[in-house]
């Protein structure tokens, strides 16, 4: 604040004033051209300031001082509350956001836990939309669920390895589900060459014709460059880079909003909830899918965030109740364990290649583990496990993990013509 002093002495008012009117002159021009500026400043001061003043350790004092895995809390009060108490939230939205940590088996568990709700409670009058499917790949979701095509031809049309590249274990049981229910599908994720038009050019970049590609996109939410900038910090090291990265991140929530958002004002899915699929950094604190699909349509919504939690803190990478971020991260956090605090997957210890007619032909068999102490031998193929007929590799690998170390499972093999039945003991494969 510029603040001036004036002498009264036996100087005359007329001198004085003509004093004031010099310097007022000088100082309105700066101050008018200024104050949009300052008044930018104080405010961003004003509500910057109190929320440093809260760390990290502060804000998580929100959560109870003693959970467990499974328990669930509601983030604006701070209460657990049971899986049925959050069931009572589904009524009031037209979209539920299930975040994931994508390599996460137990994320991937509460998601199928909502999924098996809402159709409890809306049969099939709401629609499951994923992030791990670009647009280009919905008729290939619809003969899915349809029951048009098998398995093993819905992964090779959605090119999952190559597109997504994570273990489709993960999710079978979600796929499985929707299948069985015929609950319909949506593909939400931008094609994949306009995401690398995006993220060769950036946004600015792009000629006139190539934007008219895009949706409506919106680069200015600061916290949401926060959070991005904290999330990339050793991996951009000049401005360039995070503006890029944001506007691909932009891109990919922005399109994925827009899908939701047409779906549910269409023919098709006007009356029917949508329940999304996605990853924690696209819902938490809600300025990225959630916050885009808001601007849309004012639909009302809630956003479930499992987090992983080592004892009675969220580990280090979750980003919860971040010191620079006031927001709330989700209405819900639904605690799960790290992957290292899970059970360990179950193998027989054999490389499989399955022919053109369907065979799984063992091609190579690990030293020390089940299949080579039961006696496997590279040529056998396998027909069944327990009874249990299996035509792809992944059946075979799903199947044993219903089963538990220490459990014995019989397994049917072909060797030369002849069909032999072994009892092959399940224990850890130690690594070397």
């Amino acid at each position: 604040m510029l603040a001036l002093s004036y002498y009264h002495g036996p100087t005359s008012f007329c001198a004085r004033l003509f004093t004031m009117n010099v310097i007022r002159s000088l100082i309105r021009p700066v101050f008018l051209k200024s104050f949009g500026n300052i008044a930018l400043f104080l405010l961003f001061s004003l509500i910057l300031l109190p929320m440093r003043a809260f760390s990290e350790a502060d804000r998580l004092k929100i959560f109870p001082e003693q959970v467990a895995i499974d328990d669930i809390v509601h983030i604006p009060t701070g209460e657990k509350v049971q899986f049925l108490h959050l069931q009572n939230f589904l009524d009031c939205a037209r979209v539920i956001y299930v975040g994931e940590i994508h390599a996460n088996k137990a994320s991937h568990q509460v998601q199928l836990k909502v999924l098996k709700a809402c159709y409890e409670k809306f049969g099939n009058t709401f629609t499951v939309g994923m992030e791990m499917f670009t647009r280009p790949y919905q008729p290939f979701l619809d003969q899915w669920t349809s029951g048009e095509i098998d398995e093993q031809k819905f992964l090779e049309d959605t090119h999952w390895d190559k597109e997504w590249g994570y273990d489709y274990l993960l999710y079978k049981d979600i796929f499985d589900f929707v299948r069985e229910k015929k609950i319909s599908l949506l593909a939400l994720n931008a094609p994949k060459d306009m995401v690398r038009m995006v993220s060769k050019k950036g946004l600015k970049d792009l000629s006139e014709e190539e934007k008219r590609l895009l949706p409506e996109i919106d680069t200015s939410d600061y916290f949401h460059r926060v959070y991005l900038e904290r999330a990339v910090r050793e991996h951009v090291d000049h401005s360039a880079g995070l503006e890029r990265y944001n506007d691909v991140q932009s891109l990919w929530e922005e399109y994925m909003a827009q899908t939701i958002a047409t779906y549910l004002s269409s023919w098709e899915g006007k009356d029917k909830k949508i329940l999304v699929f996605a990853g924690n950094g696209h819902i938490i604190y809600d300025f990225g899918i959630p916050k885009r699909v808001f601007r849309r349509n004012f639909l009302p919504y809630y956003t479930i965030y499992p987090a992983e939690f080592q004892g009675n803190k969220p580990t280090s990478d979750q980003n919860l109740f971040l010191a620079d971020i006031p927001l709330e991260p989700a209405d819900f956090v639904w605690i799960i364990p790290p992957p290292a605090m899970q059970e360990k997957r179950i193998y027989l210890g054999v490389q499989i290649q399955k022919t053109s007619d369907n065979k799984l032909i063992i091609e190579a068999i690990t030293p020390e583990s089940p299949a080579e102490k039961v006696g496997f031998k590279t040529g056998d193929v396998i027909l069944s496990v327990d009874g249990k007929m299996v035509k792809s590799v992944m059946e075979l690998v799903h199947y044993l993990q219903t089963k538990h170390f220490g459990d014995t499972c019989t397994v049917v093999i072909e060797r030369n013509g002849n069909t032999i039945s072994c009892e092959v003991s399940l224990f850890e494969i130690k690594q070397k």
